[in-house]
């Protein structure tokens, strides 16, 4: 009986300091709390300009509008436009080393070469 009642204790701890990492509008100790739990997690808040947020906010309405259009080969240029542009913004935000860039390609180049037509009987 007093292992449950442990095991229960533990479980209830770790549901509140899970609450606390997740959690918004924390509190000054949570906010403590928080920073030794977890210092450097890949869930940590990352600061976003206003410039970028707003040039995001323009390409999203701009796919927004594309898809609002009747017409088929309109939509379906302006979604490619969009996501050149959302390409473009990522590309600025997240530098990719050009050896990962290389490997891209290479499997680009790789999955080119094993399409093929195939003679069904």
């Amino acid at each position: 009986m007093l292992i449950a009642a442990i095991l229960l204790y533990v479980l209830a701890v770790t549901i509140c300091l899970t609450v606390i990492v997740k959690g918004h509008n924390l509190n000054n100790i949570e906010k403590k709390v928080k920073k030794l739990i977890a210092r450097e997690s890949a869930d940590s808040e990352e600061v976003i300009t206003k410039k970028d947020y707003y040039k995001a906010y323009e390409i999203v309405d701009d796919l927004g509008t594309v898809l609002e259009c009747n017409n088929d080969m309109v939509k379906y240029d302006g979604v490619k436009s969009v996501f050149r542009r959302v390409e473009e913004f990522r590309s600025q935000k997240q530098p990719m080393s050009h050896s990962v860039v290389e490997d891209i390609e290479q499997d680009c180049q790789v999955g080119k070469k094993k399409r093929g037509l195939w003679a069904v009987k």
